[in-house]
């Protein structure tokens, strides 16, 4: 367990921040509340009705109590799990995604270490 947790940190380059509750995600039409975000990547969650999102796409980045809105990210799917939060008796099926962003211009990179001063909590 230990080689595995060493591994993911060093495939990390960005220290990951746990963000404010009710931080959203919206990959397309699909929203999930975002768990943690680092400068390349975060972790969402999100209920799976009946199809699952595309494994490319662009991803929309919103959070009311600061009323803060980022647009068109190029993002991709790097892991999909089984949220280990659910309830085994519960109907609904809550996935995490790990989400690589994909080359940001300067006013994307600019607005998200904004996001992440400013709605993030502590370390992931």
């Amino acid at each position: 367990m230990e080689n595995a947790l060493n591994a993911r940190s060093e495939r990390r380059s960005h220290t990951r921040f746990r963000v404010k509750e009710g931080a959203m995600a919206f990959l397309g039409t699909t929203p999930g509340t975002i768990v943690d975000i680092s400068e390349r990547g975060m972790a969402i969650h999100y209920v799976v009705f009946e199809r699952e999102p595309e494994r490319q796409f662009r991803l929309d980045i919103f959070f009311a109590a600061d009323d803060f809105y980022l647009s068109d990210l190029p993002s991709e799917i790097v892991s999909d799990t089984l949220s280990l939060s659910d309830s085994p008796f519960s109907a609904v099926r809550v996935q995490r995604l790990g989400i690589r962003f994909g080359e940001l211009d300067d006013e994307q990179q600019r607005r998200l270490k904004y996001f992440i001063l400013h709605n993030t909590v502590a370390e992931a």
